[in-house]
């Protein structure tokens, strides 16, 4: 096809992509939608709603033989390839016109891609977009295939090692050597305002990192005005880090980008070394507890996201509160479950174990300044103190993140100490929960679970969704219990629990639940209970529930 061989841009290839993707990554590169779809026709590419885009590429090189000569052909070819998942690939087609050197030198190839770059004075308006980051990882590979890239031990690496600290030696400081500005002021045309904030541990890959944030975009459908990722290693000058920084964390390159920010995405890498950093303890401090209010009128998101799961194809993440993913109806709580039970439960239980006060840097001022910051103290170059109060309070709101998300699957598997994250949950300071116990739990989860979970509820709880439908081993007790618990949550403003189908909940369970709503029905703007098709030995009256709850 003609338009393919006169592209302007770069021919991405992906294998086996639902068409949607494929026609979202096409068109972004610059073929339309009809191109698209002719070309998946003429290839055979499309098999059980997958499209074979090696099969497309395979296709369009043995047309563009047919009908050229085989070395004008090879010339077009650039060997760099590089993947956006770890099962993905993607590569290069530069028309002949372009003059690209395929021998170059990454940075001389990212620099033959990116454009001319500019100059963006602010920090806080240097994050990088999607696209930018695609570019990084085909100079990665270039260099590990093409330039034998290797470590400062002289170790060679694979494209799947290479991580920050490898990248900012190998390809950041020698492309923006002759400048001496930041990386993304290479790559960008104009500023770039931080929409998400990235903490991350430098040692996670690269490629591991990207598609943390390629499967991010996707859970919040971010349109390609929200697409843009504050990460420091791209954004901070590397020929002078120190003066992005500063002396006080509150005015630093990293708090002035999480000011413009509406959320951070927190990438765990697989033994979640993040969390033993400082720089990361401390955007989550910002994150969670500074800055959780409001954001621009709207609340500062906190999301968990890692492609460290050997059995999942993409990145998983815990999003603060619903996503768009979940799309809308009664079915949310039951999609966003699915989601997240795929988030690794071995990374949650080390997550668990995470200590603020143990954290360290690699500067030791930077560790000093940050945890006298969140001590609250003014002095900020006094040694730290061992214990804190406020080293409690951010390892309780850290600890009860990872809770609330993994605290139906810790019900429905043996061994796990299961009141470990109910005190977790319940020192979180969480304002919105939803917990939606499916899969396992239908025949798993028994009232002592519940119990200790009603027990442990955070008493800040604004939204409270519990979805307990068709968990058959729940009885009274798990409603009484729950009861008494809507006594503590006098800021409850919307609730809704599900116990339909399974659970054998009767008029004593009702009465319970009754007598909780009182203490909150103050401020409680929103109800929803259900307890349709219960088929349990004992029933709940009618004329009892009409008469608690009101009709419908």
């Amino acid at each position: 096809m003609e338009p393919l061989r006169n592209l302007r841009t770069n021919f991405v290839v992906l294998p086996d992509l639902p068409l949607e993707d494929v026609l979202e990554i096409f068109q972004f590169i610059g073929i339309s939608q009809p191109e698209i779809l002719q070309l998946v026709d003429m290839s055979k590419a499309m098999k059980d709603g997958m499209v074979d885009c090696l099969k497309i590429f395979d296709w369009i090189c043995d047309t563009s033989g047919d009908q050229a000569d085989n070395s004008s052909n090879q010339d077009q070819i650039s060997p760099t390839s590089q993947w956006l998942e770890k099962d993905e690939i993607f590569e290069f087609q530069f028309p002949a016109e372009l003059a690209i050197n395929v021998q170059a030198m990454p940075e001389e190839l990212l620099t033959q891609l990116a454009g001319s770059g500019c100059q963006i004075p602010e920090v806080e308006d240097r994050a990088i977009e999607l696209k930018q980051l695609l570019f990084v990882l085909a100079c990665i590979r270039c260099g590990c295939l093409q330039h034998s890239w290797s470590d400062q031990q002289g170790r060679a690496l694979t494209p799947e090692e290479v991580n920050l600290y490898h990248l900012v030696d190998l390809l950041v400081k020698p492309a923006t050597a002759a400048r001496e500005c930041s990386f993304v002021e290479l790559m960008a045309e104009g500023p770039q305002p931080c929409k998400w904030f990235v903490s991350h541990w430098w040692g996670e890959p690269v490629c591991d990192f990207t598609a943390c944030l390629r499967q991010h975009s996707k859970d919040r459908n971010l349109r390609k005005a929200t697409l843009y990722y504050w990460v420091c290693a791209y954004a901070n000058n590397q020929w002078n880090v120190r003066g992005e920084i500063g002396e006080d964390p509150s005015d630093s390159s990293f708090r002035r980008a999480m000011r413009k920010a509406s959320g951070t995405v927190s990438i765990v890498d697989k033994s979640a070394v993040c969390y033993t950093r400082i720089w990361c303890i401390y955007e989550t401090y910002i994150s969670t507890l500074e800055q959780a209010s409001h954001t621009h009128g709207e609340r500062y998101l906190f999301d968990i996201y890692t492609n460290e799961n050997p059995d999942a194809r993409e990145a998983v993440g815990i999003t603060d509160g619903l996503a768009a993913i979940d799309g809308t109806g009664p079915k949310q709580a039951r999609r966003k479950r699915h989601r997240e039970w795929r988030f690794p439960f071995e990374l949650i239980q080390k997550a668990l174990d995470i200590r603020v006060e143990k954290a360290f840097a690699s500067q030791e001022e930077d560790r000093r300044m940050i945890l006298n910051s969140i001590a609250g103290l003014e002095e900020l170059t006094l040694p730290p103190a061992e214990v804190h109060e406020g080293y409690n309070l951010l390892n309780n709101v850290l600890h009860g993140r990872f809770s609330a998300a993994s605290f139906a699957k810790a019900s429905a598997t043996p061994g796990v100490d299961l009141a470990r994250h109910a005190e977790a949950l319940s020192f979180s300071l969480l304002e919105s929960l939803t917990i939606h116990f499916g899969g396992d739990c239908l025949e798993k989860l028994m009232d002592k679970a519940v119990v200790i979970l009603a027990e442990n509820l955070p008493e800040t709880l604004t939204d409270l969704f519990l979805g307990f439908q068709s968990c058959r081993k729940l009885t009274d007790m798990s409603a009484v219990a729950l009861g008494g618990a809507l006594h503590r949550l006098k800021k409850l403003k919307r609730l809704e629990i599900r116990l339909s189908s399974g659970p054998d909940i009767s008029d004593e369970g009702v009465y319970a639940l009754a007598q909780g709503l009182r203490s909150c029905a103050h401020v409680l703007e929103w109800l929803s209970l259900d307890f349709m098709g219960n088929k349990g030995k004992k029933k709940i009256s009618e004329e009892l529930a009409v008469q608690k709850f009101g009709q419908g």
